[in-house]
């Protein structure tokens, strides 16, 4: 897997190469063109929300129509929309399960220790199973890891659309692969 750097033009108007940013096959689809267009949701809450805003962004943008965006193949079309239905829908279970959970506790009495009710159980082993399941689904996506003002750093993409966008780089200005690639 490499990391690259992509002009967000280039992403904005789909002139990106026909290579799957995921496997590197032809890809006749292009998604998320949005994903270029500058964000201060991580600068005025906190990584956790822009992470978060990422993957809600990339769950109902699927649905748009509009022109432009990432390259993927058609066994690819639907992987970031997969895992963000996996991160999004796993966060709120937890959120609600631990909320429920809390609420049906029993009123606390001095003296009387307090037993956690069955829904506390399972919030407490739903966050022990999805925090780990996070962590892998987020650090082995090809994702956007880095912006500058021209472009766009995608880590985990495949080495052949690296190359692709490394050898357009003449007709899309910026193009280059970002330092620290694997």
């Amino acid at each position: 897997m490499a990391k690259v750097s992509v002009p967000r033009g280039s992403v904005a108007d789909g002139s990106l190469p026909s290579v799957c940013v995921v496997c590197g096959a032809d890809a006749p689809h292009r998604r998320f063109p949005g994903v270029g267009a500058p964000s201060l949701a991580w600068v005025l809450f906190s990584p956790l929300a822009g992470l978060m805003t990422f993957w809600v962004y990339v769950l109902f943008a699927s649905r748009s129509g509009r022109a432009g965006g990432l390259p993927f193949c058609d066994r690819h079309r639907g992987y970031w929309p997969r895992r963000a239905a996996a991160i999004v829908f796993g966060f709120l279970a937890m959120v609600v399960l631990m909320v429920v959970g809390v609420a049906l506790l029993p009123p606390e009495q001095p003296g009387v220790l307090r037993k956690p009710n069955v829904i506390s159980g399972f919030a407490g082993c739903w966050v022990l199973l999805y925090l780990p399941t996070f962590v892998v689904l987020q650090l082995t996506a090809t994702r956007p890891t880095g912006k500058t003002r021209k472009s766009l750093v995608l880590s985990c993409a495949s080495r052949k659309f690296a190359a692709a966008v490394e050898a357009d780089g003449g007709q899309s200005g910026v193009a280059r692969p970002a330092s620290g690639g694997r």
